[in-house]
């Protein structure tokens, strides 16, 4: 009894413990406890890779990103898998935004004008989110 008092406590908290709003640069407003996409469609369009353009999708929930993922590219895929199996996409997992875009992140060697252009990507998303 005790432990489904405990979680419908946590539920409650969850659902209505937040109210504070915020504002990203492209106008987008969220509370922390929602779950948040944004995409480097647009704002990374400057990071080309080898290929073209390498965007990315980043999902935050209750302020802490939760995944970074490639969107669809051109990128030749046994370099891109390169990027991929290197551990840059999960590197942010956990971080707030801030965090995030104060972390070090670094070019895969093999692979560096894709890796380059992921890091862009990623960069160019945060920053909308500032």
């Amino acid at each position: 009894m005790k432990k489904i008092l405990v979680i419908a406590i946590a539920v409650i908290a969850l659902t209505f413990g937040t109210s504070r709003v915020s504002i990203g640069r492209n106008g987008s407003s969220y509370k922390p406890a929602d779950t948040l996409k944004v995409n480097s469609l647009e704002s990374g369009k400057k990071f080309i890779g080898f290929n073209g353009r390498t965007p990315v999708e980043i999902a935050l929930v209750n302020g802490r990103i939760v995944y970074v993922k490639a969107l669809q590219n051109t990128e030749t895929p046994a370099y891109f898998n390169l990027v991929k199996e290197s551990g840059l996409f999960e590197k942010l997992n956990g971080l707030t935004v801030d965090e995030a875009l104060a972390t070090e992140l670094d070019a895969v060697s093999g692979a560096t004008y894709s890796s380059e252009a992921v890091i862009g990507n990623i960069r160019a998303a945060l920053s909308e989110l500032e």
